[in-house]
């Protein structure tokens, strides 16, 4: 009985690391409007997770519609397949990725929000 105790007790505290782990591992702020990916799809505004880091579904975040998205995390690389977007930072400063193509995002500054301009 006690070893079925200790058994269920380290299962438990093990699933609750892995669920920690996914949680902590690139979810952006807004659970909301976009979905994890391994590359940017057609007509998405796209950011990838800086370090080599993975979302859920793959390292790239993919946004939903125009406007205003709250995110909050790092990211190196961003592709604008349609609309221009503007990629905002925590210190004030802003990228903008013109439409139909890619750039670099500054990884080591979190970015707090994305503009989609439609």
């Amino acid at each position: 009985m006690r070893l079925i105790s200790r058994a269920a007790a380290f299962g438990t505290t093990l699933a609750t690391a892995v669920a920690a782990t996914i949680v902590f591992s690139g979810a952006p702020a807004s659970a909301a409007g976009g979905y994890w990916a391994p590359s940017c799809d057609a007509g998405r505004a796209c950011m990838r997770l800086s370090g080599g880091r993975q979302g859920a579904g793959g390292a790239v975040w993919n946004l939903d519609g125009c406007g205003y998205h709250t995110i909050k995390d790092h990211y190196d690389y961003a592709w604008a397949h349609g609309n221009a977007f503007d990629v905002k930072y925590a210190d004030g400063r802003w990228d903008r990725v013109q439409p139909n193509s890619g750039r670099p995002l500054d990884g080591n500054n979190l970015v707090t929000g994305v503009e989609v301009l439609c």
